[in-house]
């Protein structure tokens, strides 16, 4: 480039290392030109290859957010109907570190994090956004990522983190309501099915307590209140619970692994699918009858 050479060749006059040192070739080099050119243009080739692999996304909104990949091997095989798994619950009830469990246990899945895809698309952190444009801003840009991976996910074995508010809009009075847009889109005409993972509220308080990446959802309103209203929106959204009450600490309920388990046999027995380990193969009838002989 011009500018860059005339800033190289300004840098280095009168450099006693000058001799020494690279710099892009002269303009009476007709050659060097050349091989530039011709690297350059390699380079933008390569460019635009690696663009077309890409995932084509629908436009979204002013904010021209960006791609974000799926981070599993996708199943090469037409998938079965209902073959997306959505988590959702409370602030602090274990969504992604369950979805990073489920990851390891069934290497099939592409993960997506809404929040992550927000983050990263917006090129802000969510505290920063709700601070600087408000809740009623945010869940609009939530809604429009559910869109996106929703239209994504069309093909299938997609894991679906979504944020603790997935499950809610604003009102004209800046009140919370129940998103049944944002679960329809997830749900995608029955192609996903929504896992509700349900915790106590003193179990949210003490893994969220003093974290400052997470946003004050109410000036108003306790955590606790905000969490208590929005407990039936989570069940009325989901397609099956698991059941994690029983403490506010890990030691007090359902061990990770067990929830796990729970999960994954859900989505096998919903799906049809065949498990990555017999582990997590759903009871059947046989089963049943196994231990009744038993007893």
């Amino acid at each position: 480039r011009p500018s860059a050479i005339a800033g190289c060749v300004s840098e280095m006059r009168g450099s006693a290392t000058a001799s020494a040192r690279w710099c892009a070739p002269t303009t009476s080099n007709r050659s060097a030109r050349r091989n530039l050119a011709h690297f350059a243009w390699g380079h933008q080739r390569q460019q635009r290859q690696r663009q077309r692999r890409q995932p084509q996304l629908p436009s979204m909104t002013a904010q021209n957010f960006r791609s974000n990949p799926p981070t599993g091997q996708a199943q090469q095989s037409k998938p079965n109907r209902h073959t997306n798994l959505i988590l959702i619950g409370g602030r602090g009830c274990g969504k992604s570190a369950l979805c990073r469990r489920i990851m390891a246990a069934e290497p099939r899945f592409s993960l997506y994090s809404l929040d992550d895809i927000i983050v990263e698309s917006s090129g802000m952190s969510i505290p920063r956004m709700v601070q600087d444009f408000g809740w009623r801003h945010f869940r609009e840009v939530e809604f429009e990522v559910c869109k996106r991976v929703a239209l994504l996910c069309d093909r299938g074995w997609c894991l679906i983190d979504a944020g603790g508010g997935v499950v809610v809009d604003l009102d004209d009075d800046g009140d919370e309501t129940y998103s049944q847009r944002k679960v329809d889109t997830l749900k995608r005409n029955g192609l996903g099915k929504i896992v509700y993972l349900r915790r106590d509220v003193e179990y949210l308080v003490t893994r969220t307590s003093g974290d400052r990446n997470r946003p004050s959802l109410s000036d108003v309103r306790s955590f606790e209140q905000v969490m208590g209203a929005r407990a039936p929106w989570y069940e009325r959204a989901a397609d099956y619970v698991v059941d994690a009450t029983g403490g506010s600490v890990e030691k007090e309920v359902k061990n990770k692994q067990e929830i796990k388990r729970e999960v994954l046999r859900y989505f096998y027995q919903v799906t049809d699918e065949v498990p990555a380990d017999e582990q997590y193969r759903p009871p059947t009838d046989d089963d049943d009858e196994d231990d009744d002989d038993d007893d």
